[in-house]
């Protein structure tokens, strides 16, 4: 059998990886080997419980006040003493996270052959998202088998200089994800509870690097504006990060129709987006994951990897400016035919079988 590395950091890598570790197992061709570095523990956590992936090693690297340097550092370390004690076929590696960007340079660097999964995203600017896109550049210039998303992402690696034999167009992991977890799992009776209303309820998530200081700020006055709504009612599950907690306790604690949660489980997630009006967020998961349920998105970023969504109209890039934030929502919350317009469009991300043409294409590599 072939030894299949199979890298996780962070709760978004675990989400998209655990459908194809799924698929892996169930074959008498490929061993699944799961390391975890465990970027972020918690939130980690709760994706390696609700699919039951197997960790078969946790470096649990995440410390109070971690840096990039911290994460690079200690993961390479790791990496080195894990890649020669096991000997991995290919090692599988997804996104475009520190976690990702270290394994797969640690296994470049012992001639292991790389897979990325997600490949081919950009924003064409080195700083946003920060340090995603050039992780995820480094990523697709040392793999062996890139497995693009969509056709956008093809010509990308095409446009790089790539050869075309190593690019393989299979949809995202991360809808496979989706699909599973609404059929398998069931959310909390809390969270059903939220939904249970005449509000049209608006999930929100703010959370990202580059959003730090006052583009945060702004986007926090603006959920405020909103929240004025008595039509709405505003979840925000909020992340642990300082820089993230404090603003949001000082800005948006205590407003009436904004909900300050913990950190949603996936399963509670994927439940709360499916039955939302529409999305505010600077996630790049939820770009993705909403126009399978029809859900509006507004992306509260300056620039996405993700164009194909706002392309085909599922979704539309707002930036971080107070004023364009609350035109644009205001706009969909008066007009329910301008919500129509945008949810009623197929999802451009995937349709649920990435795993499956990924598991074809490691078949074929292997002979």
């Amino acid at each position: 059998m072939y030894k299949i590395g199979l890298l996780v950091g962070t709760r978004p890598d675990a989400i998209k990886m655990a459908p194809l570790a799924m698929v892996l197992k169930k074959t008498r061709v490929f061993s699944p080997f799961v390391i975890a570095s465990a970027q972020h523990r918690e939130l980690l956590d709760q994706v390696i419980h609700l699919f039951g992936l197997k960790v078969d090693v946790d470096f649990n690297l995440m410390k109070e006040d971690q840096d990039l340097f911290y994460i690079t550092g200690s993961l390479l370390k790791k990496m080195k003493n894990i890649l020669e004690k096991e000997n991995l076929d290919l090692l599988l590696v997804q996104g475009d996270t520190t976690t990702s960007f270290v394994a797969a340079l640690s296994a470049f660097y012992k001639k292991i052959p790389i897979g990325h999964i997600e490949a081919g995203l950009r924003t064409f600017d080195k700083y946003q998202p920060f340090p995603e896109e050039i992780n995820r550049i480094f990523i697709d210039n040392i793999s062996d088998l890139l497995f693009a998303p969509t056709d956008w992402a093809k010509e990308n690696l095409i446009k790089s200089g790539i050869p075309i034999d190593k690019i393989y167009v299979t949809g995202n992991t991360g809808i496979d994800a989706l699909f599973w977890v609404i059929k398998n799992t069931k959310p909390d009776k809390k969270i059903e509870e939220l939904v249970e209303n005449k509000k049209k309820v608006i999930l929100f998530t703010c959370h990202r690097r580059e959003s730090f200081g006052s583009p945060m700020e702004e986007i926090f006055e603006a959920v405020r504006e909103i929240a004025k709504r008595k039509d709405t009612l505003i979840v925000y599950p909020v992340h642990p990060n300082p820089n993230v907690k404090e603003k949001a306790k000082r800005i948006l604690g205590g407003v009436s129709n904004i909900k300050l949660i913990k950190p949603l489980s996936y399963e509670n997630l994927a439940f709360l987006l499916s039955k939302a009006y529409l999305a505010l967020t600077d996630s790049g998961g939820i770009q993705e994951e909403a126009p399978s349920f029809g859900v509006p998105v507004f992306v509260l970023r300056n620039k996405t990897e993700r164009p194909e969504g706002i392309e085909c109209g599922v979704a539309k890039l707002l930036g971080t400016n107070k004023h364009k934030i609350l035109e644009e929502v205001t706009k969909i919350l008066d007009n329910e035919e301008e919500r129509k317009k945008m949810s009623k469009k197929k999802n451009p991300y995937g349709d649920g079988k990435a795993s499956v043409r990924i598991l074809k294409i490691l078949k074929e590599f292997f002979g």
